[in-house]
């Protein structure tokens, strides 16, 4: 197979921004490189520890919002109790001893309990329950096993003629503690750690805590305020390694606890506006741009996204005034309208935020694109994925080169209604920061999903130039 790559591998596409003059329009114009703009992750949750994710490259914050639209992490924590001698009883009827430390002036704490389970993405959980049932079965229950199947081959090998009926019971009992053991091992089940939440205001902000303990030990638990005050985040557990926040509603009454139901949305996030001061070259596409992550994916619907989660997404993104929504999640559908469809309406036309969303991987055939980029509206920038000649390289170890070319899988247009559903083909593959459970710093993942954002951080870098530009432009511009 012929070669025409040089010696020097290409860093550089391992996260491509060069296919899209990204490097040439940074290095002409720094300035522009998505600052004062705010990004929408509409999926499944971004870590706030994952690298590159925590500033901006003029030193602010980088994600400044953290929310599960989906709410499968809500804990209801309306049950309020007062401590008596230091000391408050959880929901789980474990006694939480209050450090001395803590300020409630109102002295009023609000309980809730919440299943570990409930929080792990679903890899996650299954390797947690793979650590598990090591940690805390294995051992104990092949030893008991061992120790049973020892004692039976012992009596049978002292005992060769014919039983007496006491000699038959102890058999039988030998040979049933064998059988027990081995249906205890087939019907073992791990319900997970549940986790008693307590919540409550220091005079100045809601706080919250979750007994990661297990024994009411909180002086040695995370005591976190809603993110959105604090940019707090907390690390569950040392086996687990999942990054948390928190947001704290109804005075009190609903504590959320906002994690990532997959890998996903981390990476969608890294494309768009990663930054690594030490290492430019895998920044994002827009690495002076602000993150404000949603969760749509909900971890009890195998992470697929719901109508409410969208709405609550929708809702909170046109009231923070954000500039961009990469959305690189969707599905199947031969119609789609009602009030969601009104929604981004909304958000686009009258609020002028720009949405940009990744058009599916179901091609080649035409007329494969899910939604929202077939819905009827020009208001979202559906967007289709390439592959070049340096992306080969560094991403598939592809040693002949060839030119770029879309993804046989991308989806292509049109929609059923006619239009044309993918305005753009983009970079469809990367290799960038994940969340810290998965045990890796970085994975290659491609798709629509990645070619999205790439074209969501683009927008920003040109965003960016235009507020500092006497020009005016609205979301539909052309």
């Amino acid at each position: 197979m012929a070669s025409n790559y040089s010696n020097e591998f290409p860093v550089w596409a391992l996260l491509p921004k060069r296919e899209t003059n990204v490097t040439s329009f940074l290095n002409k114009y720094p300035e522009y490189d998505g600052r004062g703009i705010t990004i929408a992750i509409f999926d499944s949750g971004v870590d706030p520890g994952a690298k590159g994710l925590q500033k901006t490259s003029d030193g602010k914050q980088k994600i400044v919002e953290m929310m599960d639209g989906s709410g499968a992490g809500d804990v209801d924590t309306s049950n309020v109790v007062e401590a008596e001698n230091g000391f408050i009883t959880g929901l789980t009827g474990n006694k939480l001893k209050v450090p001395s430390d803590w300020k409630n002036p109102t002295g009023k704490y609000h309980l809730g309990v919440k299943n570990a389970y409930e929080l792990y993405p679903k890899i996650l959980k299954e390797r947690i329950i793979k650590d598990r049932k090591e940690a805390f079965w294995d051992a104990d229950h092949k030893y008991q096993l061992a120790e049973a199947s020892r004692a039976l081959h012992e009596f049978n090998s002292q005992h060769t003629s014919q039983l007496t009926v006491e000699e038959k019971f102890k058999k039988e009992e030998l040979e049933t503690q064998i059988e027990i053991l081995n249906t205890l091992e087939k019907k073992y089940c791990d319900l997970g750690p549940t986790y008693d939440c307590v919540v409550f205001h220091d005079g100045k902000c809601w706080r919250a805590v979750i007994d990661t303990s297990e024994e009411g030990d909180l002086e040695n638990c995370d005591l976190l305020g809603s993110f959105s005050e604090t940019y707090e985040f907390a690390r569950l557990t040392e086996m687990d390694l999942l990054n948390y926040c928190v947001n704290i509603y109804d005075d009190g009454n609903l504590l959320e606890i906002v994690s990532t139901s997959s890998a996903h949305g981390t990476h969608v996030a890294s494309i768009a506006a990663a930054y690594f001061f030490d290492n430019p070259e895998m920044n994002g596409v827009a690495p002076g741009a602000q993150i404000v992550s949603i969760a749509i994916g909900d971890r009890r619907l195998s992470t697929m996204e719901t109508g409410t989660a969208l709405t609550r997404a929708l809702i909170k993104v046109i009231n923070r005034k954000c500039d961009v929504i990469n959305i690189s999640y969707g599905e199947h559908s031969h119609w789609c309208g009602g009030r969601l469809m009104e929604l981004v309406h909304q958000a686009v036309d009258k609020h002028g935020i720009i949405m940009v969303s990744s058009a599916g991987n179901h091609g080649p055939a035409l007329s494969t694109v899910g939604t929202p980029p077939t819905c009827p509206t020009n208001s979202v920038i559906g967007v289709g994925a390439y592959v070049s000649p340096d992306m080969m390289l560094a991403e598939y170890s592809l040693r002949e080169k060839i030119p770029s070319l879309g993804y046989t899988w991308t989806s292509r247009g049109p929609g059923s209604n006619g239009h044309l559903s993918v305005s753009v083909c983009a970079p469809g593959g990367a290799i960038t920061s994940v969340p810290s459970w998965t045990l890796r710093g970085s994975q290659l993942m491609n798709g629509t999903s990645m070619s999205s954002p790439h074209v969501a951080g683009c927008v920003c870098l040109l965003l960016s130039g235009l507020q500092v530009q006497p020009f005016s432009y609205h979301s539909n511009s052309q």
